[in-house]
């Protein structure tokens, strides 16, 4: 069974137009620039001004996938002022969500390569878990001190 769309290619466009960003219905490739985060951020305003932009454009990036990347989950549609206020409830939630999220990604990840029994893969997925920690880390003490 198909589900109908919640939010219709059209008005993905004409808030993709609004905001003069590309039209996010037809992206193939979920990679958010800093101008299209910038444009939803402001647009979103509020609380959303204390966010670090870059953060912001991560959320993004990974709140697509309630869109059309799992079309049998699609929710928003890439609408980006509805994907920038999922983003904006969880980095209200932590403003280290999305350094969580990768890590828990990678884990994900590294337990197929094992079950595969892949040793390539394995490896490099060790070492980004590993680099991604080390980001979690860094950012922790960064919050702690109030930097």
């Amino acid at each position: 069974m198909t589900s109908p769309d919640l939010v219709s290619k059209e008005e993905v466009a004409r808030a993709c137009k609004t905001l003069g960003i590309r039209n996010w219905s037809a992206l193939t490739e979920l990679e958010v620039s800093v101008e299209e985060a910038r444009s939803i951020l402001d647009e979103i305003d509020g609380e959303a001004r204390q966010i670090v932009l870059e953060h912001f454009r991560e959320g993004l990036q990974v709140e697509l996938e309630h869109g059309t990347r799992f079309p049998d989950a699609n929710v928003t549609n890439n609408h980006p002022n509805l994907t920038g206020k999922i983003v904006l409830a969880h980095l209200k939630e932590s403003l280290l969500y999305y350094k969580r999220i990768a890590i828990a990604e990678l884990e994900g990840d590294l337990l197929k390569a094992t079950k595969a029994r892949d040793a390539d893969k394995i490896r490099s997925l060790y070492e980004r878990i590993v680099l991604a920690r080390l980001s979690l880390n860094q950012a922790e003490v960064s919050f702690l001190a109030g930097t």
